[in-house]
This record gives structure tokens, sequence and C-alpha cells, in this order.
């Protein structure tokens, strides 16, 4: 598989033009982050305009993270600096914080009387969800397609002027653990790499976390055992009895993409694994 994996549609590249130019005209930047890869889904590619002002970090999807990781990232952004909220944009939790947050520790620049906010973040962190939480049910398109939200809005609400920005990728993602991390979570497009390589994936690096095989005695050496073991296990079968792997594989993916393996974080922070091991 080729380390790089390239992902630009046009809209991207515009809104990455809009927001240099646009940056000027902020007082704070919220991004929303997955909690489950706080740094895969980080746009460094963004690094330069982000820095030109304050930034808050939203760690998005706790819900689907692992707690204590979601709390050892929020300790790790804290010691660099940044202000960082746990957030989950299905039931709203977090957002009082944003609101808090916004209103005591910035102020409108000049003679404005509402504090100009941007909302940046990756296709498929949520991005949309959270903003239809903060501001109002229906004033931000959402979904789960990447890149869906496509057009700058500003939105209006309590002496607050929020800019929405469509989900913004790096040209390219020469990292390939982090490319198969976004791609687990769907923010690259499934076309880019294969179902069963993701599966594959998960399996291989997060398998015993998620179905805990040394505890239950089973034997899997390799993820692709582990695949026909679930299998096995769901009762995928074709015709003749052999094991449906494809089947297998897309049901994998989507029920840990909606939380029913669990609560998983593909990322630890370098302070934490040092301390466990």
């Amino acid at each position: 598989m080729d380390s790089t994996i390239h992902w630009y549609p046009g809209h991207m590249a515009k809104a990455k033009r809009q927001l240099n130019e646009l940056i000027k005209y902020l007082d704070v930047i919220l991004e929303i982050r997955d909690a489950r890869v706080p740094l895969a889904s980080h746009n460094s590619d963004l690094e330069v305009i982000l820095k030109k002002r304050p930034n808050i970090v939203l760690l998005n999807k706790i819900d689907l993270a692992d707690p204590k990781v979601t709390k050892a990232w929020k300790e790790w952004f804290n010691r660099q600096d940044y202000p960082v909220i746990e957030v989950n944009g299905k039931n709203g939790a977090g957002t009082n914080q944003i609101w808090q947050l916004l209103n005591t520790k910035y102020s409108p620049s000049g003679f404005r009387k509402s504090v100009r906010v941007g909302v940046v973040g990756i296709p498929n962190v949520g991005k949309s969800t959270i903003l239809n939480r903060l501001i109002g049910s229906g004033t931000a398109k959402t979904g789960n397609i990447p890149g869906i939200t496509r057009g700058k809005q500003w939105i209006k609400k309590k002496g607050i002027e929020v800019l929405d920005m469509p989900g913004i990728l790096p040209p390219k993602i020469t990292d390939q653990d982090a490319g198969l991390k976004l791609a687990l979570i769907g923010t690259i497009k499934e076309q880019l790499l294969p179902i069963y390589d993701l599966a594959l994936y998960l399996l291989e690096h997060y398998g015993e976390v998620i179905f805990r095989w040394n505890e239950a005695g089973i034997e899997v050496d390799s993820a692709e055992l582990g695949l026909e073991w679930y299998a096995r296990k769901r009762g995928f079968l074709l015709k003749g009895g052999e094991l449906d792997l494809n089947r297998a594989a897309t049901t994998l993916l989507q029920e840990f993409r909606n939380g029913r393996l669990g609560q998983i974080s593909l990322e630890v922070p370098i302070m934490t694994a040092a301390q466990d091991d």
C-alpha cells in the first residue's frame, strides 16, 4: 500500500484560502478534534494560520473514546497551554463550558460588540453537530459524509458570531498510521483504503483491547485469524459454509464507528504511555 494518501478536493483548497483571509477578523478559533485520535485529527497544514489567533481544542465524540485516555489527553493539552473541552455533539455535553469560556476569557476586538469565533476541523469530526448544539438546531448542515459542509457560514447568537468553515484535510497524508486511523473513524473515503485492509489494521493493533482474546483463552495469532474468528462468531457464512470475510470486515468497521465494540481510543498521549511501561 502506498504510504502517501492524496485527498484534496477543490472546496478544501478554497476553504483554506478563505480561512487565511478571514483569520484577521476572528478573536478565537475552536478546533474540533476526534477524542479517539486527537493528533491524527489535527490538520498540521493549517498550523501557521491557526497560530495567528488563540485556539480552544474541543475533543468531540467522547462517548466513543476511552474516558481514562481522554482525561490523559486533556492533561496533555493543558500542559502545552491549550484550553481543551470534552464534548459530545450527540447530547450536547460540554456545550455550556464552551459558552462560558468564550464569554469570560475572550472579548471582541475594536468597536464590535460580538466575539468572532472561527470553527475548524477535518471532515467527520462532528463539527456541524457541535455547531447545531452550540448555536441551535438546523443552523448548520450535518452528516457523516466527509466534506458535506462546503460553504462558509456566519451564525450569530448571544453576542457571538460564529464562522463555520468546511472540513479541511492536508493535501496529502504521508504518515500511513495516521491515515489508517483517519480511515477507521470515517474521515477518509473508503474508496481510498480497502475495507478489508482497515479491518485487519483494527484487529492487528486493537483486537485484544476490543475482544480480550487472552482473557477468554482464545488463540488468535494474527489479524487474519482474528477476522475469521469474528466472522465465525457472528455467523457470517457464504453458501457452502465458507466464511464471509468481506461482510465481517464491513460489519466490524461499522460496529467500531458506532461504539458497539466499546469505548476505544486509537491514540494515547506519550506521557501516559511512558507511565504505563
